[in-house]
């Protein structure tokens, strides 16, 4: 009741003023009846609650007053000054204006400072506005205005979601912008990159790209490295947040004109009736060590007689006849007399063809050529491919699937009895490490030293000499010579014939930044095709990045 006849009492006073100052009373008095209902309420109760005096205050106000500018969803601090300085309760809100629509207030209540300081953070709305910060007392007897204007940015940000289904690894998306552009304009998937980008690492799903044009029609696009890519036209954006799109991407085709390849490939596992036509071309130049001889001693004494000078032939061939070089050398070599050449060298043959049951038979360069391929040899096992009897390039076709598949089609060929002889020096070096060639590991398995014995123990000068002046060391070399020129009519039996091997390879492909592959891992099949007959045969093929 006290309360209520001290308000009466104020109101009776400033009537009174009224008659004096109209204008200025009628402002008094509206503010007294806004202090007497709600407000005065509010101002107990804060003065119970906050160790200040709500209604010391003689003025607030915001500092600077001066009208703020902001940016969309721009954070400000906002000042407001009580005087006298003094502990007091300050609300803020908004007021007036355009609606704030999302700009935000840290707080709605925030307490003096000794000063007499009360400060609170605005963000602004994402949308441009114009509109009012209110700060007033508890009672409202104090009230002052900021006002603050968002103006447009011209930009936003937006959010790029990609959406892509295919297997290939993605290490980091890359969206952009290009504005006035539609996507049937832009070249090539993934396409250009435009002038605004955004960038995330998997499993984030969204990019944001910053200062994103409004009011324009754009082309975003996105890509993980240049090997996935996608493009969307997107309609003119306004600003403010909620600006997100979903952009379909799906794989560019494989680049195999940009693809270098270091691919092996071998008949794993064996294959009997492969290995057995292979070995057919070993056994025909295992023969040709004979010549037209009906042993191999009577090989290597012909031999040795082509190795003699013309002038010292005849002598040659008195003396076997004569010393019965033939027989003495077949007492000599004992059981292995009849096959003294031939058992050495079907060994190595033999042995030599196990090399093309690996992973890595055959290593080569796998290169685009035109629209087809080409593939340079490399190795053939341990040996070199024009050892080998391989041509310097075979000539193929490929082609790519859409689930990254490398299909691959090629003949090679090579000459049959050059293989088989030249897979043969890696274990015939391996039984002779003192040797460095096929033939002078031949002549260490026959034992030239030990036909120099012979034949000049049943020579024209006994002991020393074994036709006209052909001494021990004479000797030696013509049994070396002719077992070269044997080898090398085994190296030659098979003539101007070429053995065709006809692949079909498959398999799944690796790919690098710009959709080359980078690696392939499948099996080939494929038919041998001699002289002797054909066989099927199929492996392993892998291939990978960079020179062998």
């Amino acid at each position: 009741m006290h309360d209520r006849s001290f308000e009466i009492g104020i109101s009776a006073l400033l009537l009174a003023t009224c008659a004096a100052f109209a204008a200025a009373c009628s402002s008094s008095v509206d503010a007294t009846r806004s202090a007497g209902g709600a407000g005065n309420a509010e101002a107990g109760a804060s003065s119970g609650g906050s160790g200040g005096s709500q209604l010391n205050a003689t003025e607030i106000s915001f500092e600077p007053s001066d009208e703020i500018r902001l940016k969309p969803k721009m954070s400000h601090q906002l000042t407001v000054r009580a005087t006298p300085p003094g502990s007091f309760r300050i609300r803020f809100a908004f007021s007036g204006g355009d609606d704030p629509a999302d700009a935000v207030l840290e707080a709605s209540e925030v307490e003096t400072d000794a000063e007499g300081i009360a400060r609170v953070t605005l963000i602004a709305p994402s949308e441009p506005a114009t509109f009012n910060v209110r700060a007033s007392t508890p009672s409202a007897l104090q009230v002052a205005h900021q006002s603050v204007v968002v103006s447009a940015f011209n930009v936003t940000t937006l959010r790029v979601e990609p959406s892509y289904s295919g297997q290939r690894p993605i290490a980091e998306w890359t969206a952009t912008t290009r504005a006035g552009v539609n996507c049937g304009d832009l070249p090539g998937n993934p396409a250009p990159d435009g002038d605004r980008f955004g960038r995330a690492v998997p499993p984030n799903p969204l990019l944001e790209i910053d200062n994103v044009p409004v009011g324009v029609d754009l082309a975003v696009t996105v890509r993980a490295g240049h090997y996935i890519g996608g493009c969307l036209n997107v309609p003119a954006l306004s600003e403010g947040d909620g600006n997100q799109v979903l952009v379909y991407a799906s794989d560019r085709p494989l680049n195999l004109s940009a693809t270098d390849l270091s691919l092996s490939l071998g008949a794993t596992p064996p294959h009997l009736a492969f290995d057995k036509l292979l070995m057919a071309s070993a056994d025909l130049a295992e023969s040709a060590l004979l010549g037209g001889a009906k042993n191999d001693v009577a090989a290597l004494l012909d031999g040795m007689r082509d190795a003699t000078s013309a002038l010292n032939r005849q002598a040659f061939n008195v003396a076997r006849t004569q010393n019965g070089w033939d027989s003495a050398l077949d007492s000599a070599f004992g059981k292995s007399a009849a096959r003294r050449m031939r058992d050495p060298a079907q060994r190595w043959l033999a042995a030599g063809l196990l090399a093309l049951d690996t992973p890595n038979a055959l290593v080569g360069q796998l290169r685009a050529l035109g629209s087809g391929v080409s593939l340079t040899p490399r190795a053939v096992a341990a040996t070199t491919p024009s050892n080998a009897g391989f041509p310097g390039l075979f000539v193929g076709t490929w082609s790519a699937e859409s689930n990254d598949t490398v299909l691959l089609g090629m003949d090679l060929d090579w000459a049959p009895s050059r293989l088989v002889t030249a897979l043969a020096v890696a274990p015939a070096l391996l039984e002779f490490p003192e040797a460095t060639s096929a033939e002078l590991a031949l002549s260490l398995s026959v034992d030239c030293a030990l036909v120099s014995q012979v034949l000049l123990a049943y020579g024209v000068g006994p002991g020393s000499t074994a036709f006209a002046s052909c001494d021990a060391d004479c000797a030696v070399n013509l049994c070396r010579n002719a077992l070269a020129s044997a080898w090398n009519q085994a190296q030659l039996s098979s003539g101007a014939e070429l053995a065709t091997l006809s692949v079909t390879a498959a398999g799944p492909a690796q790919v690098g930044d710009e959709a080359q592959v980078t690696s392939l891992s499948g099996s080939w099949v494929g038919e041998l095709r001699t002289a002797q007959g054909t066989a099927l045969v199929s492996g392993a093929l892998s291939a990978s990045s960079g020179a062998p």
